[in-house]
C-alpha cells in the first residue's frame, strides 16, 4: 500500500509542474507579456527555467513586458513553494479535517516523521515564505529606491526577493549581482533570503518549536536531518569561502578592503549552492573556481527546500559511507545516530542516478550541438539539472533539440531522478525471497 502511495505521489508532483510549465509558457506567449516576439519554445523555456527556478534564459529579461516578467515571479513562486503545497494550503483553508491520503501526501513532500499537525506545518510554510520575501522587498527597495524610479524600484525589490529566496537566482537587474559587489546592504539581504530559502522548511519549523519549547521550558531535541543540514551546510560555505578567496580575490584587489572581498566571497559561496547569484565575472574566473561551482551546485542545497541538487544530506551520507568502508566499519553513522540501510541505499541511489543522467543528457548535446566543446554542454548540463542556474553565453545558442534536452534536463532536476523512476515503476507486492549470500570482488 505504502508503495502504491508512493508512486501516486510522485505522479502527482509530475502533474503538477508540467502543467504549471504549460499554463506559465501560454501566459508567456500572450501578446500582453512580450515586448518582442518570443518564440513559443523560447515561452516553455523560461516557463520551465522558472517553475523549476533554475533562472535560465534563452533570450533577453526584457524581451518581457511588465506583466510577462510578474508571470515569471509567479512561476517561479510556484516552484520554489510548490504547487502541490500551496494547492494543499488552500485546501485546507476551506476544509476542517485532511483525509489520510491527504496528510500521508505532505508527509512525503517534506518527508516528516509524524503526520500530526499538518496543517501547522503548511501554513508556517506559507507564512514563513511571504513574512521573508516581504521583509526583504521592504529593505532592498530602500537599497535601491535612489536608483530607480518608485514603479521599477519596488518592481526589482519584489522581484529579486522572491528569486532570492525560492533560488531562482534570475536578476532583474543589468549584470546579475556585479553591479552590488560593494553594496554590503544589498549583499546581506540577498545572502540571507538564499540562506533561507536553501535551508528548508522544515528545518525551519522545526527551529521554531525548538525555540517556542525552549522558552516554555519544555525540552526538544533536533532531529538528526536539523543537525545535519546545519553542520554539513555550515561547512560547505566556509570551505568554499576559503576556496574562492584564494582563487578570486584578485579580482577584487581595486576594493582595498579585505573586508569586502570576504563578504564577496561568502555571498558567492552561499549562492553557488543552489541560486546561482555571482558579484564574480565569470568569463574572467579561474577554470577551478567554476569546478568549484559545479560541485557545489550538484551537492545543491537542504531537502524540503526551495533549491536543487541531490541535497546536502545525501552528500553527508555519501561522505560518511566512504569513512565507515575506510574505516571496515558494517553500519553508516552520522551524529552518533545509525543511518537505516533504505536511508543508505536512497542516498547511493539518488547520487548514481543524477550522475548518470548528466553523462547521458551531456551526450547527447555534444551530438547536437557540435559547435560547442565538451565543457561547455558538461557545464550547460549540470547547472541545469541542479537549478543552479549560472548564466553562460551557451544557453541562448542552442538548437531548437539542444533547447528541448536542457528542457527535459531541468525539470527532471527539479523533481528528481528517483521520484521520476519511483513513478513509473510498476512496484513488486511480494516478498522478497533471501537468497544465498556470496562476496564478488570489486577491486
Amino acid at each position: 500500500m505504502f508503495v502504491y502511495r508512493q508512486r501516486t505521489f510522485s505522479k502527482i508532483v509530475i502533474f503538477s509542474i508540467i502543467l504549471a510549465i504549460i499554463i506559465g509558457t501560454a501566459l508567456l506567449k500572450l501578446p500582453i507579456s512580450q515586448n518582442i516576439p518570443v518564440p513559443l519554445l523560447d515561452c516553455l523555456f523560461t516557463a520551465t527555467s522558472s517553475i523549476s527556478v533554475t533562472g535560465i534564459l534563452t533570450v533577453p529579461f526584457d524581451s518581457f513586458t511588465l506583466f510577462g516578467k510578474i508571470i515569471i515571479a509567479l512561476l517561479i513562486q510556484i516552484g520554489g513553494i510548490g504547487l502541490v503545497t500551496l494547492y494543499l494550503f488552500l485546501f485546507t483553508l476551506f476544509s476542517s479535517k485532511l483525509a489520510i491520503t491527504t496528510k500521508i501526501m505532505v508527509g512525503q513532500i517534506f518527508e516528516l516523521e509524524s503526520l500530526k499537525n499538518i496543517k501547522q506545518v503548511l501554513s508556517f510554510i506559507i507564512l514563513f515564505t511571504l513574512t521573508l520575501e516581504s521583509i526583504g522587498a521592504l529593505i532592498i527597495y530602500f537599497i535601491i529606491s535612489s536608483n530607480y524610479s518608485t514603479k521599477e524600484a519596488i518592481f526589482h525589490s519584489i522581484f529579486h526577493s522572491i528569486s532570492s529566496f525560492c533560488s531562482a537566482g534570475l536578476s532583474s537587474f543589468e549584470n546579475n549581482m556585479i553591479n552590488f559587489q560593494q553594496n554590503i546592504p544589498m549583499l546581506l539581504i540577498t545572502g540571507i533570503l538564499i540562506l533561507s530559502g536553501t535551508l528548508g522548511f522544515i528545518m525551519w519549523y522545526e527551529l521554531f518549536l525548538y525555540i517556542k519549547n525552549r522558552i516554555n521550558h519544555k525540552r526538544l531535541s533536533l532531529s538528526l536531518t536539523t543537525k545535519v543540514i546545519l553542520s554539513t551546510t555550515t561547512a560547505l560555505i566556509l570551505v568554499a569561502t576559503l576556496l574562492l578567496i584564494m582563487l578570486e580575490s584578485y579580482n577584487f584587489f581595486d576594493f582595498k578592503s579585505f573586508g569586502i572581498t570576504l563578504l564577496n566571497m561568502l555571498f558567492n559561496a552561499i549562492s553557488y549552492r543552489s541560486t546561482g547569484f555571482t558579484t564574480i565575472n565569470l568569463e574572467h574566473a579561474q577554470i577551478a573556481t567554476i569546478f568549484l561551482i559545479l560541485i557545489y551546485g550538484f551537492i545543491g542545497s537542504s531537502p524540503g527546500s526551495t533549491g536543487g541538487g541531490i541535497k546536502v544530506t545525501t552528500f553527508a551520507i555519501f561522505i560518511a559511507t566512504i569513512r565507515s568502508v575506510i574505516k571496515s566499519r558494517t553500519s553508516i553513522e552520522l551524529k552518533m545516530r545509525k543511518i537505516p540501510q533504505d536511508e543508505i541505499f536512497k542516498a547511493l541511489a539518488i547520487l548514481s542516478l543524477s550522475f548518470s543522467w548528466i553523462i547521458f543528457c551531456t551526450f547527447i548535446l555534444l551530438l547536437t550541438e557540435k559547435d560547442k566543446n565538451f565543457s561547455q554542454l558538461f557545464f550547460e548540463t549540470l547547472s541545469t539539472f541542479a537549478t543552479l542556474g549560472v548564466a553562460t553565453d551557451t544557453t541562448p545558442q542552442l538548437s531548437i533539440y539542444g533547447k528541448l534536452i536542457v528542457i527535459a534536463n531541468m525539470i527532471v532536476g527539479r523533481i528528481g531522478t528517483l521520484t521520476i523512476l519511483l513513478a513509473f515503476e510498476k512496484g513488486n507486492e511480494k516478498p522478497e525471497l533471501k537468497y544465498p549470500e556470496e562476496r564478488i570482488t570489486i577491486n
